[in-house]
Order: structure tokens, then C-alpha cells, then sequence
């Protein structure tokens, strides 16, 4: 791309020149290869507020029709749930964050998780002795939406950074032969019901190196009004001008990246407003992530549907007696009769799919669980010898709602 490689190329050898023979002939080969890729695609994304803003998932007739109140500071977050269509207004909560997890051994989703529940139980607190302002929404009909958001690299978890010095190290890492992931927790409690749901989502980030000249900066802060790397998690701005010509590649949704997967928003929101609500994690109620997957509409079975001999089989049997649609996917089959990915489920013009049924060999597992979460499926019922832990901890990571057991022996109720 015309715009983005003058960048990119100066800026590779201001790398190489900074960094020498810390940076490996592999991670450059990874470079050159991702700078390839962007190429023949096109163009690189847009990745600007404008360009989120404009791929949000809209809420629904019946989700249009509930007001939220947002416990978050950040403009991006409301300049995203404006644009689902939402009405709302703000109230932050007045937590602690840093003293909420272990940062050395929580898994991110677990510490997002903890952070983004305190802050709705830091809210409904506010509200129940009226310490807040007075509010645009009904405080007590809406919905409290509260999120928390961290940046992991190599493994570690990275929030904002606590002075200038460790945000010039964290942008400095950046640019080399992995990519920088955002992982998020949005959590929704209706005020007029109690109910609460929680889930997560994740994006990954690719970003050709960022040479001094830019970095010095980024560390100036809020210079003609484009915001501060030191209110950024992982110090990761990538929509700042300067930046965002350097993204590479983004996997999992921009809005996701810049702080509110509107998927995942609406995604819950249809758990919270079922009746009865589906609560889909465990922390919360017994049971609740199995009965917020079983109770979805649509699903795919992954494994050999067609085969009588096979558990897929009386799988695909068992969930049409009940009510549900069945999409059939195999990627073994070439043959034309089942769909091969999940992705060709989306592109078939029916309903989407709600939930995956596994029942594949853990090494295709991988590829599934990968799909669902860039396509926004968010319920995966694994069975038994599909249920390895590699399959397993990236569902996780992914911000999959994940059940194991054999849907043979589940009590389905009747769809109809």
C-alpha cells in the first residue's frame, strides 16, 4: 500500500539500527512477510474511531429499547456504544484496580473479569445511596455496563503503564515478530431484574516498528487532543496519526481493540433480556454456562453427522428433536454435502450459528474454536476425546463460553 509502506520501511531500518542483532533474521522474515501479506490485500486497515465506529454491531428492535448507564471514562468506549444505537449515560465507579488480581499469575480473562464485576458491584453501591449526579437514563430500569481491558505480549499481562519510562519500553517492544493482544471483559446487570451476565473478547494486533522519532511523541501525552499513551493498557494507541499508518494487520474486531466489542455487547445483551436470563459463567450462578449454551437456537456439530456409526450422528438427531437448527460442518468432507469450516455457515445466507458442538479430532479443534471467535460465536459444548487441553485453554482465551460433557446425556429443553 502506497500510504503505509514508506512508513513501514523506514521504519525497519530504524529497528534494525536500534536494535541489531537482538532482532533475528526470523522476526525479520515474520516482518517481511506480514508487510507482504498487507500488500496484496490491498490496502492496511483504517484504524481510526471513525473506522470502528462505522463496523459496530448494532443492538437489535428489542436491545435499541433498554437505556445503559456506562461505568467508564473513555471516549472511545462511548463514542462506540453510541454508535450501536444505545442510549445512555455515564457513571464511573471508584475502585482500586490495582489491587484487584494477581497480575503475576491470573489468567487475563480472569483478572478483566474481576476488575470489570467490581466496578458493577462499585456502581450499584453508588447508585443505592444516591452519591452520583443526577442521570439522563432511569437508574432503575437500565442496564449497568461496565468493562476492563488489558494488553498481553509474550505472555505477560500489560495494564497502563505507571510512568513515562515503562511506557517508552512497552512501545519500544512493539513491532517485532509477535503480535500484541487485547483482551476484554464486558460485564451487563439490569438494574430491573438483578440478572448479570459476563464475557470476554479478544483481538490481536500486528504493528510494524515505531521509530524514535514517533516515540518521543507518543510520550509528550495528550498533544492536539489525540490522547495519552499513559491511559492506554499495554500503552498501546494505535489509533494516534502517528501509529495507526503502522498497523499491519488487525484479527478480532477494531472496536474490540479500542475497548468494546459491540459483538460481544449484543451477545450478552440477548442473554440478559431471555427469559429466564441466562447467566453464562459459573462464578455467578451453578450451572449457568451450561444452560446458556444449551438453551441457543442454532447450532453447527462439527464431526461426521452423516455417519449413523458415529456420536455426531445421534448428536445432529438428538438437537433437531429438540427443537434446534443444525448446521453440519465436517473439514474433512469434501464432498459438497456438509459445510467444511464455520465460516461457510455464515456465508450460506441462513440463520447464523449460535453454538459449536465439537466433535472432532483436537488437532482441527484448534482451527475451530479460531473461526468462532473471529466470526462471534460465543458457546462451544466440547465432547468427550475433542476436549483436549489445548482446545480448551484457547477456547478460554478467546472469551468463549465453554461447557464440556456429551449432549446425548444433557437435559435439552423443547425449542419451539
Amino acid at each position: 500500500p502506497v500510504r503505509a509502506l514508506p512508513h513501514i520501511a523506514h521504519d525497519a531500518v530504524d529497528t534494525f539500527e536500534r536494535s541489531g542483532p537482538q532482532l533475528s533474521i526470523v522476526a525479520a522474515t515474520r516482518m517481511l512477510a506480514a508487510l507482504l501479506a498487507a500488500t496484496m490485500s490491498g490496502k492496511p486497515p483504517l484504524v481510526t474511531i471513525e473506522a470502528a465506529r462505522a463496523c459496530v454491531t448494532r443492538l437489535g428492535p428489542t436491545g435499541g429499547e433498554r437505556t445503559f448507564i456506562l461505568g467508564s471514562q473513555s471516549a472511545s468506549r462511548r463514542a462506540l456504544l453510541g454508535a450501536t444505537g444505545a442510549r445512555f449515560d455515564v457513571l464511573t465507579p471508584s475502585i482500586d484496580e490495582a489491587a484487584i488480581g494477581d497480575r503475576e499469575r491470573d489468567a487475563p480473562t480472569e483478572l478483566v473479569a474481576r476488575i470489570a464485576l467490581a466496578k458493577a458491584d462499585a456502581l450499584l453501591e453508588r447508585l443505592r445511596t444516591s452519591d452520583h449526579p443526577s442521570l439522563s437514563v432511569p437508574t432503575s430500569t437500565s442496564i449497568l455496563l461496565t468493562g476492563d481491558q488489558v494488553v498481553t505480549f509474550a505472555g505477560a499481562i500489560r495494564e497502563k503503564p505507571r510512568d513515562r519510562a515503562e511506557a517508552r519500553a512497552m512501545i519500544e517492544s512493539y513491532g517485532r515478530d509477535i503480535p500484541c493482544a487485547t483482551v476484554q471483559a464486558i460485564c451487563l446487570h439490569d438494574l430491573a431484574t438483578g440478572a448479570r451476565v459476563l464475557g470476554h473478547s479478544t483481538a490481536e494486533v500486528l504493528i510494524a516498528p515505531i521509530p524514535e522519532a514517533v516515540i518521543e511523541q507518543l510520550l509528550l501525552g495528550n498533544v492536539d487532543g489525540h490522547g495519552d499513551v499513559m491511559d492506554c493498557a499495554g500503552a498501546l494507541m494505535i489509533e494516534h496519526p502517528e501509529v495507526a499508518p503502522r498497523v499491519i494487520s488487525v484479527l478480532g474486531g477494531l472496536d474490540s481493540v479500542m475497548g468494546l466489542s459491540t459483538k460481544l455487547l449484543v451477545s450478552l445483551l440477548a442473554e440478559l433480556q431471555a427469559k429466564p436470563p441466562l447467566c453464562s459463567y459459573d462464578g455467578l450462578r451453578p450451572g449457568g454456562a451450561r444452560k446458556a449454551v444449551l438453551e441457543q437456537r442454532t447450532w453447527a456439530v462439527v464431526g461426521d453427522g452423516l455417519n449413523p456409526q458415529k456420536p455426531a450422528f445421534r448428536i445432529v438427531e438428538r438437537l433437531l428433536n429438540s427443537g434446534r437448527e443444525v448446521r453440519l460442518v465436517n473439514p474433512r468432507d469434501s464432498s459438497g454435502a456438509v459445510f467444511q469450516n464455520i465460516s461457510a455457515t455464515f456465508e450460506s445466507g441462513a440463520a447464523p450459528v449460535d453454538a459449536v458442538n465439537l466433535v472432532i479430532s483436537p488437532a482441527l479443534g484448534k482451527g475451530i474454536v479460531e473461526q468462532m471467535a473471529n466470526l462471534g460465536v460465543r458457546y462451544l459444548f466440547v465432547q468427550p476425546g475433542a476436549d483436549s487441553e489445548g482446545v480448551l485453554a484457547r477456547a478460554r482465551e478467546l472469551g468463549l463460553v465453554v461447557v464440556q460433557g456429551c449432549v446425548l446425556q444433557e437435559d435439552l429443553s423443547k425449542i419451539e
